[in-house]
């Protein structure tokens, strides 16, 4: 066994005694660093062992340095991982998840500096501790600087005591939901599963599971099967005897509303407020489960925004936060590291400002590496303000050119911050290829969406800038810094326009149409993750095709109502509809139709033979008078729900009973219109 071996060895048995995982830097010759792992993967053995990007033989967990996710709900005693391949920290995250207490993670290979990425990674590498060939074996074990401290919440507890609060919300009082938080390796996916084998086991349990993903709550079917052996599993459902579970997606579960005996509610950080909002309402046995920090999405927001409206409206909700990791211990070194480099244990600091006092300006990245503080408010806010904010984020930030990083700031605190990329300038050939379909260029997003789906290619030809993010200090908000920094960032630019993508919510629809963005293409599918349809906006600076793009979308989205948009919320409906052209020609139809609309407001006539009507009637409608259309008469004119959805969904008892309120409101809004009646 050689000198470096045993030093491993040394550690190793530390690492197991107090459950500890440690980070190693292997620094040697290319022979020597594989000897060195070869012959303490025969010590830890093969099938404990997790190899990343390394070209030391065929081993039996193998993977390239992006595929870390395939190892979640595994465990392992070893990783192995090349600097040298190339970098993923959502992966990298995602294999640190997976060693378990008494585990070493070698990292292998050197990394450039050509980047600010690299060299933020390449100082935090530099606090791990190293062992080269000269390493003696009597060397101390050298601890990872942090300036982390775990601090504990009131309602901080054990997994088992979590299983426990999760029972009581099936045998306790109705409408005391239970928010579940923790970090990372805590077991709270397991919580999930475990106290949900109990209750299977106790009596018929009829649970319903929700996430942003069925990918996310494996661990939960795993334990869950482990506990009950005899369970039945068949792709997303479980069955014990006559107890179920089944996951839902949540759009799915918010359309069928499946009635349950308890609703869980996994990363609930990763799905949009208002359906939380809405489950909350429908459903009065209910589990909010969430990450906060980790590579898994922000749970920041969720606290701050959910929590406070559910303290509102169930002031009898439960926290239960877990503390204590499940595979490792508490003050772990590798974790304490790993938050520390990833920027995952920022909190923000309270602030006050004064709008007199605010500055804007364009921050140079350089600026970011020289004062840590500022990247890690930077990043902090904009972990804060998206769910989706990753590790990956943070070194994209950093390494891509063609970002850039706007703040707003206050006595030279940072309380805002606007990130935006370089898209367009692309060349006639490439914009063919793009509109026929046989190209997709990275990191031209909006351009190549506006060229092939609308066939615009101007839009690709002209140079643009698309704003990625925008975050200001929770405390802050609703002041209009955001919409300032925008404006101050807007006025800036000499690009032709400027545009934005993200998922599709009534209130942030409404910050960016005040800012005189509006919409151009709507997503026919949900995101995975936010379950919201992706809206392209944006603000012409010197461009001459928007119109034709306005009317573009506008025509498609009326089209597609009662198809790919048929489950679209009603709000939503009546947010967008707000943008529509209200040309004469529009008025000139509706008149058309004044007499059969007033025929059947006052009985007479039927439904089918005067919908075309009543749809142009409601297009016609100024953004005022399109806020009082009710949801029923959204569903059934514009989104074709049949009758007995309708009624279903509305609560009503026939046919009769929901025509007569069309009726009744075709007659009020005939009125707005001051048609003679």
């Amino acid at each position: 066994m050689t000198n470096s071996v045993l030093y491993l060895k040394n550690i190793s048995e530390y690492a197991q005694q107090q459950n500890f995982r440690f980070g190693i830097r292997l620094s040697g010759s290319q022979t020597w660093l594989k000897k060195t792992c070869r012959e303490w993967i025969d010590i830890v053995g093969e099938a404990n062992s997790v190899l990343v990007g390394c070209g030391f033989g065929q081993y039996h967990q193998t993977i390239n340095t992006k595929q870390g996710h395939q190892l979640l709900g595994q465990e392992c005693e070893l990783v192995i991982w090349d600097l040298s391949q190339d970098w993923d920290a959502n992966s990298f995250s995602a294999v640190l998840g997976t060693l378990k207490g008494g585990g070493l993670l070698l990292l292998v290979g050197e990394r450039s500096s050509h980047s600010f990425a690299d060299q933020w990674l390449n100082k935090q590498l530099a606090l791990l501790p190293v062992l080269s060939p000269n390493e003696s074996t009597d060397s101390g074990i050298k601890m990872p600087m942090s300036n982390y401290s775990e601090s504990r919440p009131e309602c901080a507890v054990h997994q088992q005591d979590a299983i426990e609060a999760i029972k009581k919300v099936v045998t306790g009082h109705r409408k005391r939901p239970l928010v579940l938080t923790a970090d990372r390796g805590r077991g709270k996916t397991s919580a999930l599963g475990l106290a949900s084998a109990e209750l299977m086991a106790s009596k018929a349990m009829s649970i319903v599971v929700t996430a942003p993903s069925s990918k996310a709550v494996l661990p939960l079917y795993e334990h869950l099967c482990a506990m009950i052996p005899q369970a039945i599993r068949v792709k997303d459902k479980v069955v014990w005897e006559n107890s179920t579970l089944q996951f839902y997606s949540p759009d799915r579960l918010l359309k069928e509303m499946p009635d349950c005996d308890l609703l869980l509610v996994d990363e609930a950080a990763a799905i949009p407020i208002p359906m939380l909002q809405t489950m909350v309402e429908y459903y009065h046995r209910a589990v909010f489960s969430s990450t906060i920090y980790g590579y898994e999405g922000c749970g920041r927001g969720f606290t701050l925004k959910f929590i406070q409206w559910l303290k509102r409206h169930r002031p009898n909700y439960v926290p239960v936060h877990l503390y204590k990791p499940v595979r490792w211990q508490m003050n772990d070194p590798l974790e304490l590291w790993h938050k520390k480099a990833f920027l995952l244990d920022d909190a923000l600091d309270s602030q006050c400002v004064s709008e007199s006092n605010l500055e804007f300006a364009l921050i140079n990245k350089a600026d970011l590496m020289a004062n840590e503080v500022l990247l890690r408010t930077i990043f902090s806010l904009l972990v804060n303000a998206h769910y989706q904010t990753t590790p990956n984020d943070l070194f994209q930030m950093l390494s891509d050119d063609a970002i850039e990083i706007w703040a707003a700031s206050n006595s030279n605190t940072i309380v805002g911050c606007l990130l935006s990329v370089q898209e367009g300038g692309l060349d006639d050939e490439l914009i063919e290829d793009i509109c026929s379909g046989v190209r997709r260029p990275k990191g031209h997003l909006v351009p190549v969406s506006i060229a092939n789906q609308l066939g615009i290619r101007l839009a690709a030809k002209q140079s643009s800038k698309r704003i990625m993010r925008i975050a200001v200090h929770p405390e802050l908000q609703r002041q209009r810094i955001g919409s300032r920094l925008l404006s101050f960032f807007c006025k800036a630019q000499s690009e032709s326009f400027i545009s934005t993508s993200f998922g599709a919510t009534d209130e942030l629809i409404h910050f960016w149409q005040s800012n005189h963005f509006y919409p151009v293409k709507l997503g026919s599918k949900r995101d995975q993750a936010s379950g919201c349809h992706s809206l392209i906006m944006v603000r012409n600076i010197q461009i001459d095709w928007d119109r034709h793009a306005h009317m573009m979308f506008n025509n498609h989205f009326r089209f597609s109502l009662n198809g790919i948009f048929s489950d679209l919320s009603p709000s939503l409906i009546r947010t967008l509809l707000s943008f529509g052209s209200k040309d004469k020609a529009l008025q000139n139809s509706l008149d058309m139709w004044v007499p059969v609309l007033q025929n059947y407001a006052h009985g007479g006539a039927n439904y089918e033979s005067v919908a075309v009507a009543i749809e142009e009637l409601i297009f016609s409608l100024s953004k005022g008078r399109i806020e009082k259309c009710s949801d029923l008469l959204l569903a059934k004119v514009l989104q074709h729900h049949d009758w007995n959805e309708c009624c279903s969904s509305f609560s009503l008892s026939g046919r009769k009973q929901l025509e007569g309120q069309i009726r009744q409101e075709i007659l009020s809004l005939l009125a707005d219109l001051h048609c003679k009646m």
